[in-house]
């Protein structure tokens, strides 16, 4: 089966809407064939974008380009510089339609639109014919700590703890059935402080990000063999990761460089090791496999079934935050009064990570959204061995 797992990112989901353009555009026309995704996972935005693509296949491929391609501030949010001078009782307190508490901005414009956007009883409709055998989009229970996964369609399998499919989700991972509405993903996207929690059935959740960014362990419950990975945070080239980098400035880091850098492992996760232990397991049963014809029946006979799962994984070419801090005095002008005084609190000179996640304009998403289509291009002869299988 065909899995696509979508990472958490604010408004760098941009990234994915354009990757996914191009996937169910040109490169699906290619191939001839339909190449919409047998399971869903995603978390913050990530299932945002999941839901969409789950209650319309290939075709919210353009719809998702529109949105990120059009957007505004007032799109997603409302914020009031009154709020900042309100009693201490009133600071920043917000009431929703789906629970309420302490966050910056008011996400009523994001909520509608989540609402009336995505045609949810097309995604149950599709869930419940088999044309999208599973959804699965996770949030992080206030209460307890652990991330809830909230899964609707096929059932998942429960491995073992020796098993590679297990990869570190077990200890603080819950998988709950659930009928997947708009509540369940914008409780996934409520990035703490910066939007409030959502209540689900009586509980609080907020932002699945906090636990797992990047959902890859459901998909691989789900016994998915094929995995398109995308990701909205680059990969450090050798330079960067160097231990005594020269590139380091003489000057202290600003309030808004060490909270994007906060943001930035907030939101990183394990993925990158838990593909290459996918790869070490993938290699092995292979090399197995050709040693000894008959060792996968064995196992899976003797102790319980192995199998090989290939995956792409797809993140972006250029340093996004970089991006952000270049586009911002192009933007700033145009925003409204109270979000320019929030932005250019936050904004840093050279890089502008925690801007990034948070610079819902279309003069930046278009960018975004471009370079996940150029990426998706240039990676398509990857792409497409893996989903035409």
């Amino acid at each position: 089966m065909n899995g696509l797992v979508l990472s958490g990112g604010g408004a760098r989901g941009a990234y994915e809407a354009g990757a996914l353009r191009y996937v169910y555009g040109p490169l699906a026309r290619r191939l001839g064939r339909d190449l919409a995704p047998d399971v869903i996972c995603g978390t913050s935005v990530g299932a945002l974008t999941g839901a969409w693509v789950g209650a319309m296949g290939m075709a919210a491929a353009q719809t998702l380009s529109y949105f990120w391609r059009e957007l505004e501030p007032r799109h997603i949010y409302k914020m009031h510089m009154r709020d900042l001078v309100s009693g201490r009782d009133a600071f920043l307190q917000r009431r929703t339609a789906l629970g309420g508490g302490t966050a910056l901005f008011d996400p009523a414009p994001l909520y509608e639109h989540v609402r009336q956007a995505i045609p949810w009883r097309s995604l149950r409709e599709r869930i419940d014919s088999g044309a999208l055998r599973a959804f699965a989009c996770a949030a992080t229970d206030v209460a307890s700590g652990r991330c809830i996964q909230f899964t609707d369609g096929l059932q998942a399998t429960r491995p073992e703890r020796s098993s590679p499919d297990t990869l570190r989700e077990t200890a603080t991972t819950t998988m709950r059935a659930a009928h997947i509405g708009p509540e369940h993903v914008l409780a996934s996207a409520a990035i703490p402080f910066v939007f409030p929690p959502v209540s689900v059935n009586g509980r609080w959740m907020v932002d699945g990000a906090l636990r797992q960014n990047t959902p890859l362990g459901p998909a691989l419950q789900y016994q998915c063999d094929r995995l398109l990975v995308i990701g909205v945070k680059r990969s450090k080239t050798e330079a960067e990761t160097a231990p005594f980098s020269p590139a380091i400035p003489a000057e202290p880091p600003s309030a808004a460089t060490l909270a994007g850098r906060a943001l930035n492992a907030l939101m990183l996760d394990p993925i990158e090791e838990d593909l290459r232990r996918i790869q070490r397991w993938n290699a092995m049963l292979t090399w197995a496999s050709g040693a000894y014809p008959d060792f996968l029946d064995r196992l899976a006979t003797e102790h319980r079934a192995y199998r090989v799962v290939q995956s792409v994984h797809l993140r972006p070419s250029e340093d996004i935050g970089r991006l952000a801090a270049h586009l911002f005095p192009v933007i700033a002008p145009g925003l409204d009064w109270s979000s320019r005084i929030f932005f250019q609190a936050i904004a840093d000179d050279h890089e502008a990570d925690l801007v990034s996640y948070f610079l819902f304009h279309k003069r930046y998403t278009r960018e975004l959204e471009e370079l996940g289509y150029a990426d998706a291009e240039r990676a398509q002869t990857a792409i497409g061995d893996l989903l035409a299988g």
